[in-house]
């Protein structure tokens, strides 16, 4: 059952486009609680227990919510449904960890100074989080999984206006996701992001009103611009960090892959998938197979370079 339980766990971490990576930044949490537990730190494991609830608050619950609200305005019950389901279990996830904090918080002993150091990493942590969802709107949870299916329905009829009503209320979807997560976070330079995803729904309506004429000649040619939130990440010194981030993630990898728990995890299997992620403070690198599935999760000291701990299935 304990095997059981880890894979799901795993998996969820892994896949990043999961249906369910709505409560990723939670899941990501149980694998700092695990290791505090595992090390005996039940002060620390407290504070990530509560530090799952704060995703859960600050990010699934506002991302729920304004799902809820499109899907009931704009009549799918079908979609309604599915988000009423969810709260229900963001709800019950949320108790699990409030009711696993009060235990941990029985068991510690912690010191002060050493709980004061936890809660600094777990700000890093969650303010990573809260920018993570809307900055992949258009690659995760409901833009893939209900807008595309709108838009390409609407191309299938010829219809050029509703393609171009579907995006813009996508992208005023993601403005909206911007304002409740990240600007609700304190995170203030992402207003020029929110403004520009709103410019962009007002310009994809105002297309939609031109004669359609006009309009067939542009559709196909504006309708799939890069998503305008990319200039702002994508430039200057921006940039340079990104490039930056992928080739310290691959040097992170090699390190995880030295550590002598990792090294037996993966002895005799082939077809290796890894996958290296920043968690505010800390590196996770995670690696599967397709036959085998899950097997370890390495994490990594962002500032050492020092493997912290291993978990393997």
């Amino acid at each position: 059952m304990k095997s059981i339980v880890f894979s799901l766990f795993l998996l969820t971490l892994i896949n990043v486009e999961s249906v369910f990576a709505i409560r990723q930044g939670a899941v990501t949490s149980t694998l700092f609680i695990k290791m505090y537990e595992q090390q005996g730190e039940w002060g620390k494991a407290a504070l990530w227990q509560e530090a799952a609830i704060e995703c859960l608050l600050r990010i699934s619950v506002p991302m729920n919510a304004l799902a809820l609200k499109y899907y009931t305005s704009h009549n799918h019950p079908k979609w309604v449904k599915r988000c009423e389901q969810e709260l229900s279990e963001i709800l019950a996830q949320r108790q699990s960890h409030l009711n696993q904090a009060q235990t941990a918080w029985k068991k510690s002993k912690t010191p002060a100074e050493a709980l004061k150091a936890e809660r600094k990493k777990i700000a890093k942590f969650i303010s990573r989080w809260v920018a993570y969802y809307p900055e992949r709107f258009y690659e995760l949870g409901i833009y893939p999984t209900f807008f595309r299916e709108q838009r390409e329905r609407a191309a299938e009829k010829g219809d050029d206006v509703q393609m171009l009503l579907v995006e813009a209320d996508a992208a005023e979807l993601c403005a909206a996701l911007y304002d409740k997560i990240p600007i609700a976070y304190g995170l203030k330079r992402y207003e020029a992001i929110r403004d520009a995803y709103a410019r962009r729904a007002r310009w994809l309506r105002t297309l939609a009103s031109q004669n359609r004429s006009t309009l067939r000649e542009v559709v196909g040619r504006k309708i799939n611009l890069a998503k305008v939130g990319t200039r702002y990440r994508w430039k200057g010194s921006e940039y340079i960090n990104r490039v930056s981030t992928a080739v310290l993630a691959a040097a992170i990898v090699q390190i995880a892959k030295s550590d002598s728990r990792v090294t037996s995890a993966l002895a005799r299997h082939q077809g290796i998938r890894e996958y290296a992620q920043f968690q505010g403070n800390v590196w996770t690198v995670s690696f599967s197979n397709q036959g085998w599935g899950n097997l370890a999760v390495a994490i990594v000291n962002h500032e050492t370079g020092r493997v912290l701990d291993v978990i393997c299935k």
